[in-house]
């Protein structure tokens, strides 16, 4: 069987399926930090969550600067305690605050400053859709929070970036922490203090994230070599997801790290994702028996370890690579009802390529869902040219 070529739609495909955001309703064009975030979402209950389900598309035509705009105690930047989170002997590491974790408890107290906005998160609401025009349309300095039970969201087509990128815990740029029915598609994201994207304890269910870069170029190395570390974090309870067509370049590890913490179940396709001078850990780590990674023509170019083993916390994952044994051949379409396609390497590690069939198992009712993965060395090719904001087929005129 030879799978077709994938392409970029303006609808979702995978685990999102179906979701719409805000639909066919009229665009909103905020033009104010305090009008974007009033957009996102207007109402709120007695615990913080979003109650604001109205239909809602938000369309932003510039990039949205939200560091210096949270003043706290007079100031819009906060100085405390904290420590290297690794010193570099040459420079460019990366500072930690200790947080909840006493993440900085073993090592060196330091002050370290950073800007209020990154620690408080845009809200989103149920049915929403933000959307940016062309390719300069973003947010800096805050991330988004798509959570609390709401549903049917979409994020398209921004730049997320510049939240404290010298700061472990200095905030994230994208949560989803019990959701349903996301689309995160053609966003990229840069310099971003600690997670690109993570899922929280809650379900992070229905979730699709398509054609992103994720830009892990920064002077703030955990790593000591201009690479981020903190890329995708997977620790939701039932977390159903598609990771497709990402361009991931220049980072140290976790794209993604699959659980290892609290009570994660997840249940995740990654296909056609292309991964570009990956150092320190690599790319994909399973680190619970109940992290269930699918990975299919993916292509890895100078990856240290395109799948990672934790002897510590090992988990599952199936990622078939040349040659393919006739079991192999035999599970996938026993489980899936086609054959698994390829991941492709080159300059890259190998010495882990784990072939869990629970993995297949796993997705075995959930056929629908899966994307059927064009080759691997297509996606080398297609992925870079096509990812990340200003490359979407935005068919909707929201101009």
């Amino acid at each position: 069987m030879t799978p077709a070529v994938s392409h970029a739609t303006d609808v979702p495909d995978g685990f999102a399926k179906g979701v719409t955001g805000g639909g066919s309703a009229a665009s909103v064009k905020p033009t104010t930090t305090d009008e974007l975030k009033s957009a996102l979402c207007a109402a709120y209950d007695k615990q913080g969550n979003c109650t604001d389900d109205s239909p809602r598309v938000i369309v932003l035509d510039r990039t949205f600067d939200f560091r210096g705009t949270v003043v706290l105690h007079g100031k819009a930047t906060t100085t405390e305690l904290g420590c290297m989170a690794h010193v570099c002997p040459r420079g460019g590491g990366q500072w930690a605050l200790n947080g909840a974790n006493q993440f900085c408890h073993a090592k060196a107290p330091l002050s370290v400053t950073y800007d209020n906005a990154g620690l408080q998160r845009l809200k989103v609401g149920s049915n929403k859709t933000l959307i940016g025009l062309g390719s300069h349309a973003g947010v800096q300095g805050m991330g988004l929070y798509i959570g609390g039970g709401v549903h049917n969201v979409i994020v398209r087509n921004l730049t997320l970036s510049d939240i404290n990128p010298h700061v472990v815990w200095g905030g994230d740029a994208l949560t989803i922490d019990n959701a349903k029915g996301v689309w995160i598609d053609h966003n990229t994201f840069v310099r971003i203090g600690r997670q690109m994207i993570v899922t929280g304890w809650g379900s992070a269910s229905h979730v699709t994230i398509s054609d992103n870069e994720f830009d892990g170029r920064t002077p703030y190395s955990s790593t000591c070599d201009g690479h981020h570390y903190w890329v995708w974090l997977f620790l939701g309870h039932h977390d159903t997801l598609t990771v497709a067509r990402n361009y991931v370049h220049d980072t140290s590890g976790r794209a993604p790290h699959a659980g290892g913490m609290g009570n994660a179940d997840v249940v995740a396709q990654l296909v056609n994702n292309v991964f570009v001078n990956l150092t320190y850990q690599g790319a994909i780590m399973s680190r619970t028996p109940s992290s269930y990674l699918l990975a299919e023509g993916n292509y890895f170019e100078k990856v240290s370890h395109p799948l990672f083993n934790d002897v510590q916390q090992p988990g599952v994952a199936f990622a078939l690579f040349d040659p393919v044994s006739h079991s192999s051949d035999k599970a996938c379409l026993s489980n899936l009802g086609r054959d698994c396609v390829t991941n492709l390497q080159t300059r890259s590690g190998d010495d882990y390529r784990p072939e869990d069939i629970s993995v297949l198992q796993a997705f075995r009712y959930s056929r629908q869902y899966l994307v059927s993965p064009m080759l691997a060395n297509v996606a080398r090719i297609h992925v870079p040219r096509k990812a990340g904001a200003g490359h979407a087929d935005l068919a909707h005129p929201y101009d």
